[in-house]
């Protein structure tokens, strides 16, 4: 099979899995029929909170924790939770936790990288005096897509992943070209000798 086949190969595997991960990551049905999610944000990212009517009227969370654990909790409970977690992580950034801090470290650096290459191609083309673009503009296109792409895994985003998935195999491609490119004057060097 030819090098070119391999990369396409590549790209529909890479974007079977992507699809496969992203249909189960979005797929958490609500613990109950008439339960219906609510965007509270909890110090353990990977839990989804519903809110709930009772059969008396009153209202109830289901917090339904990434291990498959539902906790009912009460309406003012809730509250006061929500309230406590806030006042003791200043909510700077929304960084509740370690490990939410980690992965907006790795989403801040990601598009760090991904607006960076930008500047190193402006860079590059003022010194050139015409438009060029870097290898380091595609190495940094590459880096920063995968950074964001793992970073939108993390939250569920659908859009941010859609925007960063395709983008990662132009770059890939233009990194290869450029490889190659890099190969053939050595190889045209030796074969004259």
């Amino acid at each position: 099979m030819s090098r070119r086949r391999y990369l396409i190969f590549g790209e529909l595997v890479f974007l079977a899995v992507l699809g496969v991960v992203t249909v189960l990551l979005f797929r958490r049905h609500a613990p109950s029929a008439d339960a219906v999610q609510v965007d509270v944000k909890l110090p353990d990212a990977s839990s989804r909170v519903y809110l709930q009517r009772q059969s008396d009227g009153s209202m109830v969370y289901l917090v339904h924790h990434g291990d498959g654990r539902v906790e009912n909790v009460p309406v003012q409970q809730m509250s006061d939770r929500l309230y406590e977690a806030g006042k003791a992580s200043g909510a700077a950034l929304g960084l509740s936790s370690p490990v939410v801090a980690f992965w907006l470290g790795i989403g801040l650096f990601g598009q760090v990288l991904f607006t960076g290459r930008m500047v190193v191609q402006w860079l590059a083309s003022e010194r050139r005096g015409k438009s060029v673009v870097p290898p380091l503009f595609w190495w940094m296109s590459l880096m920063g897509s995968l950074l964001l792409l793992s970073y939108f895994l993390w939250r569920r985003d659908p859009i941010g992943l859609l925007g960063q998935a395709f983008g990662s195999f132009i770059y890939l491609k233009n990194i290869l070209w450029i490889r190659s490119e890099a190969r053939q004057p050595t190889l045209a060097v030796t074969e004259g000798s």
